[in-house]
C-alpha cells in the first residue's frame, strides 16, 4: 500500500477554473510562435527582464486552444533539451498556468503535462531533499510535502484529479510554485528559520514543528 493511504492529509487550494481565461496577447503569441518543433529559450534568473517574469504571478490558459498545443510542445521540446524533469510556462516566458512533469511514478517515467494545475490536498508528513532548477545554477535542499493530491486540465479540457508521493510530488510542486512566482531560492530561504521533527517512518522524512 502507498506511504500516503497511511497518513494524515491535509487540504487547501483555490479553484481557478472557475474564472475566466484571458485571450493569448499578442505578444505572447509571438513568443509562441508557430513552429511547435522548435525549442524555447529558458529564461534565467540572473538576467534583469527574465527575472521579472519569472517572479511575476502567471494566469490560467484556456487548454483547447492551438496557441495553448504549440506552447505545450514546443515546452516539452526545451525541458527535454536542458535534461530537466520538468518546466513552468514562465520559464519560457509565457506567464501563463501550465507545467510539464516528469512522472517517476509511472512505467518508463513519461512527461506529462498539467493546465491551471492545483493542489487541493497536502500530507502533513514532508520530505527533505536536493532541487535544482534550470532557470539558475544554484542548487539546496528543501522540504516538500510527501504526497499531494493535484486538479488541472488536459487539452482537450477535462477536469482530473490525482495522488502523487515521492520524487514526482517534488516536482509537481517546485513546477507549480514557479505559476505564483516562488523560485526555490525562495523556499529555501523561507525554510530557513522554520523547524522540523524526524519521522520514524523514514531517515528523510519530517514532520513541521509548530
Amino acid at each position: 500500500m502507498k506511504l500516503f493511504l497511511a497518513i494524515l492529509i491535509l487540504g487547501f487550494g483555490s479553484n481557478s477554473f472557475g474564472q475566466k481565461f484571458e485571450k493569448i496577447s499578442e505578444t505572447e503569441k509571438q513568443l509562441i510562435g508557430s513552429n511547435s518543433t522548435e525549442m524555447m529559450r529558458v529564461y534565467n534568473r540572473n538576467s534583469p527582464t527574465d527575472s521579472i517574469t519569472l517572479k511575476a504571478i502567471s494566469h490560467p490558459i484556456k487548454p483547447k486552444n492551438k496557441w495553448t498545443q504549440v506552447l505545450a510542445e514546443r515546452m516539452l521540446l526545451s525541458v527535454k533539451n536542458e535534461g530537466g524533469v520538468g518546466i513552468a510556462a514562465p520559464q519560457v516566458g509565457i506567464n501563463r498556468r501550465m507545467v510539464w512533469v516528469q512522472r517517476f511514478d509511472k512505467p518508463e517515467k513519461p512527461f506529462e503535462l498539467f493546465i491551471n494545475p492545483e493542489i487541493i490536498w497536502q500530507s502533513v508528513l514532508m520530505q527533505k531533499g536536493p532541487e535544482g532548477d534550470l532557470s539558475f545554477d544554484e542548487r539546496g535542499l528543501v522540504m516538500r510535502h510527501y504526497a499531494i493530491q493535484v486538479r488541472y486540465q488536459n487539452l482537450i479540457g477535462e477536469t482530473l484529479t490525482e495522488m502523487m508521493e515521492g520524487f514526482t510530488a517534488v516536482i509537481f510542486q517546485h513546477e507549480r510554485d514557479h505559476l505564483d512566482g516562488i523560485l526555490l531560492t525562495d523556499r529555501i530561504k523561507e525554510q530557513e528559520n522554520m523547524n522540523f521533527e524526524p519521522s520514524s517512518v523514514r531517515s528523510n522524512l519530517y514532520y513541521l514543528k509548530n
